[in-house]
Order: C-alpha cells, then structure tokens, then sequence
C-alpha cells in the first residue's frame, strides 16, 4: 500500500490506512486493551515529540534531532505506520551525518506524520 512519497510533500489519501493496525495490536501481544493504552499515551505525548524535533531542528543541533528522529521512528513503527518510520529513518540518518540541509522540510514532514497517527488514534478510540 502507498501512503506518500517520503521526497515529496503530500498528505495521506483520505480514507486510506494510514497504519496496520492488526500488525501494530499483534506486535503488542495481541492485547487489544494493550493496544489502546499505548495509542492513548502515544495520542498524549505527540504534542512533546513534535515540539522536541521542531526545537532541535531550529537550534539545528543535529545530535538532538538524530535522537528525537530515533524515538519517534520506534515508535511510529510499533504503530506499523511504515510512511512515518521512513520519513523519522531518513531524518535520523541527515542528522547523524551532521549536515542538516533539507532538516527543517524533513522535521516538518515527520512531525505531520506524528500528528496524523495521533489524530486518527484519537478518533479511533473506544473513548472517542
């Protein structure tokens, strides 16, 4: 399945998967309750993983922003949101590599992914 080029800017497809659920609550034990207070705390801290990429990017401290990239690639692919694993992979792998050209259009680009997870997890949810 195709969410978005990782080079480009474009948004999800309405009305496409955004992320494997059955692959992330199986990757969790097959814990539907599991499931659900992770993507309930995954939905609450989303907020602190964009703002950490966001001032890390801006302060263009690429040791920061390699291991703020590396905290949201895992766990965007506990979710199984492949997209937004490649897009926190490549944005890991600019920063380690100390040039930070193109940082702030890749930040931009994982903190949206970051954001779409934790809308369609809240809208989601048993709570919702």
């Amino acid at each position: 399945m195709r969410f978005f080029e990782c080079d480009r800017e474009e948004k999800i497809v309405p009305g496409s998967e955004l992320f494997n659920r059955a692959e992330a609550i199986e990757r969790l034990g097959d814990d539907e309750e599991f499931f659900s207070n992770v993507a309930a705390l995954f939905v609450a801290e989303s907020a602190g993983y964009c703002s950490a990429l966001e001032d890390a990017a801006a302060a263009a401290d690429g040791e920061a922003l390699r291991r703020e990239a590396h905290s949201v690639k895992s766990t965007l692919a506990t979710f199984s949101y492949e997209a937004g694993r490649e897009l926190a992979l490549q944005l890991e792998q600019l920063a380690a590599s100390g040039d930070l050209a193109g940082a702030d259009r890749l930040t931009a680009q994982v903190v949206d992914a970051v954001r779409q997870l934790a809308e369609v997890l809240e809208k989601s949810s048993p709570a919702a």
